[in-house]
């Protein structure tokens, strides 16, 4: 016979409220906790308590409520576990097999010892009903529950506690392999971050003795993907010529060197890569558009991007390090290895920029000692050379005139040695340009007998190695002029803005400027112009003179 409706639909409740109560959460003591209570409540009982066992030695309490004084006294020592205690009698039925469905009535143990020594009220409870919890077979632990005046459940209610038992069981399972599964998942975690750090020391130590910027960008692309395999995608990206521009990068393909400039720069709505240059702070995204093509795949995957500092650059930020991959970041370990890893970045870029420097100041050196070298010897000997042939003149006949022809050309041959000798010293020594690029060039256009007008700004916005640089190319245009251009006067026009510096050398003279006839020159001026990363053009008409532009982005390191 069906049950009475009222007892169904109370029973269907319980059900549904339980199951409710434990699907709140994964942390196991609250859920069983607040399941005991929801039952105790609806079921109008006043005192339970559950155990969990592992095995047939031990078990522990994990939630109860309302237990009587004397079990609850001393840190409810009489719930608890420990050696020696074998006369809990719902437990011995429950490891040795008697009890695989709910039992109505069990006497308590517990409660008798608090009985015979008088530790406490005991609310006249002498015996509960016990049901185990089991999930396909396997002893997960026992619900008891017990109410002052109640001794025994009728057959509908020890059917609704086993249903309620078997949803606490599969709750318990559920958690504790959910609690497994998380555990393992620290544990690959950490197992990645251990060996993540030690593959970035790794990475570290490879890049440690390059001591070029191209190679060292593509250096860092390789380890990442032999070290780093996580990051499918990266890339390093430097401001060249007021944009920021992709210098090398790492595919599935594997890494490549690349020149990509950003497509777009919409201050408004800058991508991760800009916020991270120019905010210099680290800057993560989820599948945000990056204006840059050869970057396409980092759109669809969650990327971060590392500010590189060198701090000597205007601004302290020299460029980013992306990294992207399919899943973001792991925790706070991993992006401390990551910070580091792209700090040592930064400082492997600082070393190559502290080694050009220290060779450049060899170069200085020995330019100084070559010029000194020349001034003290060679330069010597030829104004010795033009006195001697002076004094030769006058001891020969004028009648001779084959000697006398002689005599001259050696004299006009030292002098113009003397000349060339004196400009390559005063070329060889790099102290003129603490005067300024400017007023270097224009006595030096005395010098060689050009008479130069200039119009530049005060600040130039390029720096120490730059200038050096500009200094040859601007040098040499003032040497094609003199020699080639039938015409003394030149023009040097100078602009500069945030993104580059533009330098015109013009003059009014013949024109017709051809490779063939100094193409040296030519040469030597386009090559250090690419050596800043510049461009080089050379515009000549017959009869409408020569334009040398040079265009360089600003405060770019030399050579």
């Amino acid at each position: 016979m069906p049950p009475h409706p009222s007892k169904y639909q109370k029973a269907l409740q319980i059900q549904r409220e339980i199951s409710e109560t434990l699907n709140k959460s994964t942390d196991l003591q609250k859920i069983l906790q607040l399941s005991l209570e929801r039952l105790l409540d609806l079921m109008e009982l006043q005192t339970g308590w559950i155990f969990l066992t592992e095995d047939e030695t031990s078990y522990e309490l994990v939630s109860s409520h309302q237990l009587p004084p004397a079990l609850e006294n001393n840190r409810e020592q009489l719930m608890r576990c420990y050696e020696g205690y074998t006369d809990c009698a719902c437990l011995q039925l429950y490891w040795e097999g008697y009890m695989n469905q709910a039992v109505n009535h069990v006497k308590c143990a517990r409660l008798e010892e608090a009985v015979d020594n008088d530790m406490g009220e005991t609310w006249g409870l002498t015996h509960h009903a016990s049901i185990p919890l089991t999930i396909r077979g396997k002893k997960i632990g026992l619900l008891n529950l017990a109410s002052p005046g109640r001794r025994r459940f009728n057959e509908d209610d020890l059917v609704l506690l086993e249903t309620v038992a078997y949803q606490i069981g599969a709750a318990v399972e559920r958690t504790r392999l959910h609690l497994q599964q998380t555990e393992e998942e620290v544990h690959a975690i950490a197992r990645y971050l251990v060996d993540a750090y030690a593959n970035a020391e790794k990475i570290n130590r490879q890049i440690g003795n390059i001591l070029n910027i191209p190679e060292l960008f593509h250096k860092i692309m390789q380890e990442l993907h032999d070290y780093l395999p996580t990051w499918t995608n990266a890339a390093i990206i430097t401001m060249e010529r007021g944009r920021l521009t992709v210098r090398s990068s790492l595919d599935h393909h594997g890494p490549k060197e690349v020149f990509d400039a950003e497509q777009e720069i919409n201050l408004d709505q800058p991508d991760l890569v800009r916020r991270a240059y120019v905010h210099q702070r680290i800057t993560q995204d989820n599948k945000q558009p990056l204006h840059f093509s050869s970057l396409s795949d980092h759109n669809s995957l969650y990327s971060i991007a590392f500010p590189l500092f060198m701090p000597e650059r205007p601004g302290g930020t020299f460029g980013v390090l992306l990294l992207s991959r399919s899943a973001p970041l792991c925790d706070h370990l991993e992006m401390g290895m990551l910070e580091v890893l792209a700090s040592h970045l930064s400082m492997a870029i600082e070393r190559i920029r502290l080694h050009e420097e220290w060779k450049a100041l060899l170069v200085y050196k020995e330019r100084n000692r070559l010029a000194r070298d020349l001034h003290d010897s060679v330069n010597q000997k030829l104004f010795a050379l033009s006195l001697t042939s002076r004094g030769l003149q006058g001891l020969i006949d004028e009648k001779e005139n084959t000697a006398m022809e002689a005599v001259l050309e050696l004299q006009q041959l030292s002098r113009e040695a003397l000349t060339d000798l004196r400009s390559l010293i005063w070329q060889l020594r790099p102290d003129h340009l603490e005067q300024g690029l400017m007023t270097s060039l224009a006595e030096y256009a005395q010098k060689i007998g050009v008479e130069l007008s200039i119009e530049a700004p005060d600040d130039l916005g390029v720096n120490q190695s730059c200038q050096e640089t500009l200094w040859r190319i601007g040098q040499e245009a003032l040497n094609n002029i003199q020699k080639h251009a039938g015409t003394s006067k030149a023009t040097i026009i100078v602009q500069s803005d945030l993104r580059d510096f533009t330098m015109r050398v013009m003059d009014q003279g013949n024109g017709g400027a051809v490779e063939t006839r100094h193409s040296l020159g030519i040469r030597s001026m386009k090559e250090r112009t690419e050596e800043l990363q510049g461009s080089f053009q050379m515009t000549s008409e017959n009869g409408k003179g020569t334009t040398i532009t040079v265009r360089v982005p600003v405060h770019k390191k030399g050579r």
